[in-house]
């Protein structure tokens, strides 16, 4: 199994602002010290995007220097860029007059497809996900209203799931044109949607958080994907908060945890070892996987919509954040999760602690808000 970790930058807009997650977890700043710290683990494979909206901030207008420098110091690294086109972010000038919104726009499967060309021309990403959650996404903007057009309704999410799901395809279709393996990324739950998208798909990827998705066990869910998809599985997001223990399937979520302890995520990273130990007599596919994010989130708390003012640094990742008082965000290594998660490659019996070497750094790296 090939590894994934990420940096997440998705970027949804809530009423008239963008809450911009690069931004929250300061990785706008300072991805030269992330790109590096995640590569000086011994990953070679990164999901990190810069949002569409950015990049292209008009119908004619491409912001390519907010991606030249990233690829060039990944490139450096010997870190392949594993790339979402859309993440929850979609530039508002796809609305024509009369349209609610980019996400109904008539215009979006095409326009979508000419961005992933340009995109994959440039760049030429061998890995490609079209757009990232397509059920989340229609369900946040469509069915519960958090994000923009902010419809409440049954009908309202079915237009939104059309239309993405149209936009998927035909950047997917593009996107095999330019030779790249296009992964869908959807929640654990949703796999009627990686239907929605099989003939486009080339690797299922299954968003799963056990806190989150409890319906079945971590292999239950990967055995009820192969049996439904028939595809290669992408362990495209897994992770927990410290603060939910696997033991008693308890999140105590406004418990403060301290940045760079793991125990639970040390726990939880066992247990998917054996599953995909149990995957692998079974025989199910699974390429590629891994622990998201890398590098820790900030805000993702409050339905995804507002960023936390207290005990803001979600410790879920492999990099913990710690706020120093110039609000600046210090990065703190789990360590000993940091080999868990490069030992998921080959996994091992929890009873037997094998795993990967990785080369010795400093425990806390400590960075200063302009990234100096």
């Amino acid at each position: 199994m090939r590894l994934i970790t990420g940096i997440d930058t998705a970027m949804p807009d809530v009423k008239r602002k963008w809450n911009y997650h690069a931004a929250w977890n300061q990785n706008d700043r300072l991805w030269r010290e992330d790109f590096r710290q995640l590569a000086d683990c011994g990953f070679d494979l990164l999901r990190w995007q810069m949002p569409w909206s950015l990049v292209q901030p008009k119908r004619d207008e491409y912001r390519w220097d907010l991606i030249d420098p990233k690829v060039e110091l990944a490139t450096q690294l010997g870190l392949e860029i594993f790339y979402p086109v859309v993440h929850f972010n979609l530039p508002f000038w796809l609305a024509a007059n009369g349209e609610k919104h980019a996400v109904l726009s008539d215009q979006l499967p095409d326009r979508i497809a000419e961005y992933t060309d340009q995109l994959l021309g440039r760049y030429k990403f061998k890995l490609v996900i079209p757009v990232v959650e397509v059920q989340m996404d229609a369900f946040q903007r469509g069915r519960v209203g958090n994000w923009q057009p902010h419809f409440k309704s049954k009908a309202g999410y079915e237009a939104i799931y059309s239309r993405l799901v149209q936009a998927y395809k035909s950047s997917a279709r593009v996107a095999k044109m330019h030779g790249a393996t296009v992964f869908c990324s959807e929640p654990a739950t949703e796999v009627q949607t990686v239907l929605d998208l099989k003939d486009v798909t080339d690797v299922a990827g299954i968003d799963l958080y056990p806190h989150m998705h409890q319906q079945h066990s971590i292999f239950g869910f990967l055995r009820w994907w192969w049996q439904t998809a028939h595809m290669p599985l992408c362990i495209s997001e897994f992770g927990i908060p410290e603060t939910f223990n696997p033991s008693v399937n308890i999140d105590e979520f406004n418990k403060f945890v301290p940045a760079g302890i793991d125990d639970n995520r040390m726990q939880m990273a066992r247990l998917l070892a054996d599953a995909l130990e149990q995957a692998r007599e079974e025989g199910i596919p699974i390429p590629y996987g891994g622990w998201y994010p890398g590098t820790g989130n900030i805000g993702w708390g409050y339905s995804l919509t507002k960023e936390r003012k207290k005990a803001d640094c979600d410790r879920a990742g492999i990099v913990d954040l710690t706020r120093g008082t110039d609000g600046s965000l210090k990065r703190v290594l789990c360590r000993d999760l940091v080999k868990a998660v490069l030992g998921l490659a080959k996994p091992v019996a929890p009873t037997t602690p094998e795993f990967l070497p990785i080369p010795e750094m400093p425990l806390v790296s400590s960075i200063s808000a302009s990234g100096d």
